[in-house]
Formats: C-alpha cells, sequence, structure tokens
C-alpha cells in the first residue's frame, strides 16, 4: 500500500538540519507527473527569510535537475532513513538524461501538490520558489573556498523556496501520536536526530569515496 503521510508544522519538527542535509542527504525534485528529475544534494539549509520559514538548495549548471527547476514554480526536498542510502547513491551518480535513474534506484514517484516527491521519503517538504541567483565569485570574501570548490568555474545557482507545507509520514509517529525527526534512527540519552549511524571522516555521499574539503554528493555526480 501507498505510504500515508501527514502534514505537520515546520515549528512542530525537531531536527538537527546539518546532520539531516550534510550528513543524511536529500532530493531535490521538480517537474509534474509528466516529466520530472531529481538530484542527491547534502548542500543547503532551513530556516527564516523574508519572514517566513524557507529552505535553501544550490544547483550546478550542468545538472539536468537545474532545467526542471528553473521552469517550476516549485520544487519539493525528500528525505530518506538510512535503508535507502543506495538509492540517493544512484540519483547522485548517475543523470536523468541518459538512464532512469528513479527507476534504477527503487524509488516510486508520486504527486505532491502539484510537484514530485517519493514514497519512499519519511519527510518531504513543498517549497515555492521565491528566489534564484548565480553564486558571483567576486563576492567570496574567503578566496581559497572558490578554489576548492569551483576549479572549472561551474557556479552554483543559490535556489530559495518559501515552505509551503511539510509532510511527514504517518509511521514515523509514536504511539502517542507525536512526530519523530525524521531521519529514521533510534535516538537514544538525549541524542537528537539523524544520530546513529557512523561516517568515516568526511565519507563521500555518492561514491563510497571520501571528498576532500568535505565536498557534498551533488558536486561530482550527474543529476
Amino acid at each position: 500500500m501507498p505510504r500515508e503521510f501527514v502534514e505537520i508544522d515546520p515549528k512542530d519538527l525537531q531536527f538537527n538540519p546539518f546532520e539531516l542535509i550534510g550528513d543524511d542527504w536529500m532530493l531535490v525534485t521538480a517537474g509534474n507527473d509528466s516529466a520530472f528529475n531529481t538530484m542527491t544534494a547534502s548542500w543547503g539549509g532551513l530556516g527564516v527569510l523574508w519572514d517566513r520559514p524557507v529552505a535553501t538548495c544550490f544547483i550546478r549548471p550542468q545538472r539536468y535537475t537545474k532545467e526542471f527547476v528553473d521552469r517550476s514554480d516549485d520544487f519539493t526536498l525528500s528525505f530518506f532513513g538510512e535503508e535507502r542510502r543506495d538509492a540517493l547513491k544512484v540519483c547522485g551518480s548517475t543523470s536523468g538524461r541518459d538512464t532512469d535513474k528513479v527507476l534504477d534506484a527503487g524509488l516510486f514517484p508520486m504527486q505532491v501538490d502539484g510537484s514530485m516527491a517519493f514514497e519512499e521519503a519519511q519527510l518531504v517538504i513543498v517549497c515555492h520558489k521565491l528566489y534564484a541567483q548565480q553564486l558571483d565569485k567576486a563576492c567570496f570574501t574567503a578566496p581559497e573556498v572558490y578554489g576548492e570548490n569551483y576549479p572549472d568555474d561551474d557556479l552554483h545557482t543559490l535556489y530559495v523556496g518559501s515552505v509551503e507545507h511539510m509532510y511527514l509520514a504517518a509511521d514515523m509517529f509514536d504511539d502517542e501520536g507525536d512526530e519523530g525527526c525524521g531521519c529514521g534512527h533510534d535516538h537514544g540519552h538525549g541524542d537528537g536526530c539523524c544520530h546513529g549511524h557512523g561516517h568515516d571522516h568526511g565519507e563521500g555521499c555518492c561514491h563510497g569515496h571520501g571528498h576532500d574539503h568535505g565536498e557534498g554528493c551533488c558536486h561530482h555526480d550527474h543529476e
């Protein structure tokens, strides 16, 4: 049976965004049930801007997903448990131009508020695009950051989206109806969201090898 989701208030969700995004990764998806694409990402953020809850993500110009985000009003961020790590690796290391990577990853797409996400997700955030701008080399105040991350000058575009809806899988709620953190890990001794699985000293997220300077999965792979 399809997984059921419950809409929640963003303020009610408890998680560590540094681990939820940076360690557990997410899928950035745009398009509709006729045509869409998705990419694995480990750079982004969640917070408050312009008096509203927002999510940010960063996409390089060569990524196929960027074409869909650019022509869509909305995009989604999908977060998964550790059991879907291999699926995220597939979505971060193959291109939707060349293959049906969603099928290869064993994921089932679902329509959410006119956008696309995945039934296997534990947490889905639906974002309305507010702002998009390519990063500017001249604006880097730490030149070494540019040198470490943009040897090919393929600067990301920054996207800011307002959080319109946030859905947590119904099975993430405990018996008393309280929502879990959305990461699928057991937490003991006061651990926050997304603890409980080890990452070895900057382990890379898409190919199983480490990336120097902590580079995330969306920077050397194909989306």
